[in-house]
Protein backbone atom coordinates (compact mmCIF):
# COMPACT_ATOMS: atom_id res chain seq x y z
CA UNK A 1 0.00 0.00 0.00
CA UNK A 2 1.50 3.34 -0.63
CA UNK A 3 0.59 7.08 0.51
CA UNK A 4 -1.20 8.64 -2.37
CA UNK A 5 -2.32 12.08 -0.32
CA UNK A 6 -0.79 13.32 3.01
CA UNK A 7 -4.03 14.96 3.50
CA UNK A 8 -6.13 11.88 3.46
CA UNK A 9 -3.51 10.62 6.57
CA UNK A 10 -1.40 13.35 8.53
CA UNK A 11 -0.14 10.40 10.96
CA UNK A 12 1.17 8.30 8.17
CA UNK A 13 2.92 11.22 6.37
CA UNK A 14 4.60 12.77 9.32
CA UNK A 15 5.92 8.99 10.09
CA UNK A 16 6.95 8.85 6.58
CA UNK A 17 8.75 12.27 7.00
CA UNK A 18 10.31 10.88 9.91
CA UNK A 19 11.47 7.96 8.33
CA UNK A 20 12.48 8.61 5.30
CA UNK A 21 14.11 12.30 5.53
CA UNK A 22 16.96 11.73 7.89
CA UNK A 23 18.13 8.40 6.65
CA UNK A 24 20.68 10.51 4.12
CA UNK A 25 21.56 12.48 6.79
CA UNK A 26 23.01 9.57 8.53
CA UNK A 27 25.43 9.04 5.98
CA UNK A 28 27.08 12.50 6.78
CA UNK A 29 27.41 11.21 10.42
CA UNK A 30 29.23 7.80 9.54
CA UNK A 31 31.34 8.77 5.96
CA UNK A 32 31.91 12.63 6.13
CA UNK A 33 31.87 13.38 9.93
CA UNK A 34 34.31 16.49 9.53
CA UNK A 35 32.98 18.29 6.36
CA UNK A 36 31.68 21.42 6.91
CA UNK A 37 27.84 20.30 5.33
CA UNK A 38 27.71 18.04 8.14
CA UNK A 39 28.71 20.67 10.57
CA UNK A 40 26.45 22.92 9.30
CA UNK A 41 23.62 20.48 9.65
CA UNK A 42 24.15 18.87 12.98
CA UNK A 43 25.75 21.22 14.83
CA UNK A 44 22.68 23.40 15.66
CA UNK A 45 19.38 21.43 17.53
CA UNK A 46 17.17 22.69 15.00
CA UNK A 47 16.65 20.17 12.55
CA UNK A 48 16.47 17.61 15.38
CA UNK A 49 13.70 20.37 16.80
CA UNK A 50 12.42 19.90 13.45
CA UNK A 51 11.98 16.15 13.64
CA UNK A 52 10.49 16.36 17.41
CA UNK A 53 7.96 18.62 16.30
CA UNK A 54 6.38 16.22 13.92
CA UNK A 55 6.79 13.56 16.36
CA UNK A 56 4.61 16.23 18.49
CA UNK A 57 2.14 15.91 15.98
CA UNK A 58 2.06 12.38 16.00
CA UNK A 59 1.45 12.22 19.69
CA UNK A 60 -1.21 14.91 19.69
CA UNK A 61 -3.18 13.72 16.61
CA UNK A 62 -3.39 10.10 17.72
CA UNK A 63 -4.20 11.34 21.22
CA UNK A 64 -7.61 12.57 18.93
CA UNK A 65 -8.00 9.50 17.62
CA UNK A 66 -10.18 5.97 18.48
CA UNK A 67 -9.58 2.57 18.15
CA UNK A 68 -11.39 2.49 14.81
CA UNK A 69 -8.71 5.46 13.60
CA UNK A 70 -5.98 3.72 15.19
CA UNK A 71 -5.35 5.03 18.55
CA UNK A 72 -4.52 2.37 21.03
CA UNK A 73 -6.70 2.70 24.07
CA UNK A 74 -5.30 4.53 26.98
CA UNK A 75 -6.12 1.77 29.12
CA UNK A 76 -4.32 -0.69 27.59
CA UNK A 77 -1.09 1.48 27.34
CA UNK A 78 -1.26 2.02 30.99
CA UNK A 79 -0.87 -1.71 31.36
CA UNK A 80 2.77 -1.25 30.12
CA UNK A 81 3.17 0.58 33.76
CA UNK A 82 1.17 -2.69 35.96
CA UNK A 83 3.64 -4.79 37.48
CA UNK A 84 0.87 -7.59 37.31
CA UNK A 85 0.52 -7.48 33.53
CA UNK A 86 2.42 -9.35 30.94
CA UNK A 87 4.45 -6.26 29.75
CA UNK A 88 5.49 -8.14 25.93
CA UNK A 89 1.79 -9.23 25.51
CA UNK A 90 0.64 -5.55 25.81
CA UNK A 91 2.75 -4.24 23.54
CA UNK A 92 2.29 -6.90 21.06
CA UNK A 93 -1.84 -5.74 21.59
CA UNK A 94 -0.79 -1.91 21.26
CA UNK A 95 1.59 -3.07 18.17
CA UNK A 96 -1.75 -3.47 16.23
CA UNK A 97 -2.74 -0.09 16.52
CA UNK A 98 -0.90 1.99 13.87
CA UNK A 99 -0.92 5.12 15.68
CA UNK A 100 0.80 3.82 18.58
CA UNK A 101 3.34 2.41 15.95
CA UNK A 102 4.04 5.89 14.38
CA UNK A 103 4.38 7.53 17.73
CA UNK A 104 7.18 4.53 19.32
CA UNK A 105 8.68 4.21 15.41
CA UNK A 106 9.59 8.01 15.13
CA UNK A 107 10.16 8.32 18.62
CA UNK A 108 13.15 5.88 18.31
CA UNK A 109 14.71 7.27 15.34
CA UNK A 110 14.50 10.69 16.60
CA UNK A 111 16.16 9.82 19.68
CA UNK A 112 18.89 7.71 17.91
CA UNK A 113 19.69 10.46 16.04
CA UNK A 114 19.86 12.59 19.12
CA UNK A 115 22.58 10.09 20.65
CA UNK A 116 24.56 9.82 17.63
CA UNK A 117 24.49 13.67 17.37
CA UNK A 118 26.22 13.36 21.03
CA UNK A 119 28.34 10.92 20.17
CA UNK A 120 29.55 12.95 16.94
CA UNK A 121 29.53 16.08 19.06
CA UNK A 122 31.47 14.73 21.60
CA UNK A 123 34.16 13.31 19.06
CA UNK A 124 34.25 16.07 17.01
CA UNK A 125 35.75 18.18 20.94
CA UNK A 126 38.22 15.58 21.67
CA UNK A 127 38.99 14.20 18.64
CA UNK A 128 37.83 11.18 18.71
CA UNK A 129 36.68 9.00 15.87
CA UNK A 130 33.25 8.13 15.82
CA UNK A 131 31.83 6.89 12.75
CA UNK A 132 31.45 3.21 13.85
CA UNK A 133 29.51 4.29 16.87
CA UNK A 134 27.25 6.75 14.95
CA UNK A 135 26.72 4.12 12.46
CA UNK A 136 26.02 1.13 15.16
CA UNK A 137 23.63 3.87 16.31
CA UNK A 138 21.51 4.09 13.38
CA UNK A 139 21.53 0.14 13.01
CA UNK A 140 20.57 -0.82 16.50
CA UNK A 141 20.12 2.33 18.80
CA UNK A 142 22.35 2.75 22.55
CA UNK A 143 24.91 -0.29 22.16
CA UNK A 144 26.45 2.59 19.66
CA UNK A 145 26.44 4.65 22.78
CA UNK A 146 28.29 1.92 24.81
CA UNK A 147 30.75 1.20 21.42
CA UNK A 148 31.56 5.37 21.87
CA UNK A 149 32.08 4.74 25.72
CA UNK A 150 34.50 2.04 24.74
CA UNK A 151 35.91 4.21 22.27
CA UNK A 152 37.35 6.66 24.66
CA UNK A 153 38.57 4.62 26.99
CA UNK A 154 40.61 2.61 24.84
CA UNK A 155 41.91 5.93 23.38
CA UNK A 156 42.56 6.94 26.49
CA UNK A 157 40.29 9.87 26.32
CA UNK A 158 38.33 9.10 29.56
CA UNK A 159 34.55 9.24 29.34
CA UNK A 160 32.54 12.39 28.74
CA UNK A 161 32.17 14.37 31.31
CA UNK A 162 28.53 14.08 33.03
CA UNK A 163 28.29 17.29 34.23
CA UNK A 164 27.30 21.12 33.00
CA UNK A 165 29.59 23.73 32.84
CA UNK A 166 28.91 26.54 35.19
CA UNK A 167 26.33 28.88 34.15
CA UNK A 168 27.48 32.48 33.45
CA UNK A 169 26.55 34.58 36.67
CA UNK A 170 27.28 32.03 39.12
Amino acid sequence: ETLQDPASDPIAFAFEFVTLVPQPFWLLLVFAPNWIGTRKLFEPIAPLAVLALFHLFIVIASAQGTPETGTAPLDLFNGLFDANVDGISTYLQLATYKNFIAEEWTHALIWDLFVARFIWLDGRKRGIFTSHSTLLTNFIGPPGLLLHLLTCLVVGKGLPSDSADEPDGL
